[in-house]
């Protein structure tokens, strides 16, 4: 069988969803202009490259057709910080997946406690043990509206101490949580 991704986007979206599983999910924090806190979790990213480090990830829009709070706040800001989601948090990840009016904060809305460690950019959650403050580097324009994919630059990481399994070869003890299809996790 072969698919012509044109012709049925939502068959498209469906197989590439199916396909390349699990998908690691990480939240997504962006601040606004008023600093209020926005947290949302994304699995449409990926590494792009190590030298620079980079990585892409993918929006869309809501159900309404505007764009996400998200990538309004990195198109505004230029900064965000993406925290790796573990599994004791998937429960509070999944409720933080809820579109809230752009006024609200999943923080409060949900007693998601954050700190700042790196000045100028957004927090870290407190429960994430990896965490990438990223600047925005490129928005890539697509054929086809929808979708939005934006380019960030790795600017500094954070690993929890308790991670480090090896601190020369920097290998760490971590199992990220994967996206698999609709609240499917692994």
């Amino acid at each position: 069988m072969f698919i012509n991704p044109k012709e049925n986007l939502q068959q498209n979206s469906n197989l590439i969803l199916q396909t390349t599983i699990p998908r690691p999910i990480a939240w997504i924090v962006t601040q606004d202009e008023n600093s209020l806190i926005n947290i949302a979790p994304y699995s449409l990213f990926t590494p792009l490259s190590f030298n620079p480090p980079t990585i892409i990830i993918s929006f869309r829009a809501k159900e309404d057709g505007s764009i996400k709070d998200t990538l309004r706040n990195i198109q505004q800001n230029r900064k965000c910080t993406i925290c790796m989601v573990q599994r004791d948090d998937v429960d509070i990840m999944y409720q933080t997946s809820q579109e809230l009016p752009s006024n609200q904060s999943e923080a409060k809305e949900f007693n998601i406690e954050t700190h700042t460690i790196v000045e100028k950019y957004p927090p870290i959650i407190n429960s994430s043990p990896i965490a990438y403050f990223c600047e925005f580097f490129q928005e890539i324009i697509l054929e086809e509206k929808g979708t939005i994919p934006l380019i960030l630059n790795i600017k500094r990481v954070f690993i929890d101490d308790k991670l480090i399994k090896n601190r020369e070869s920097l290998s760490i003890d971590f199992n990220s949580v994967g996206h698999i299809m609709g609240n499917r996790y692994r």
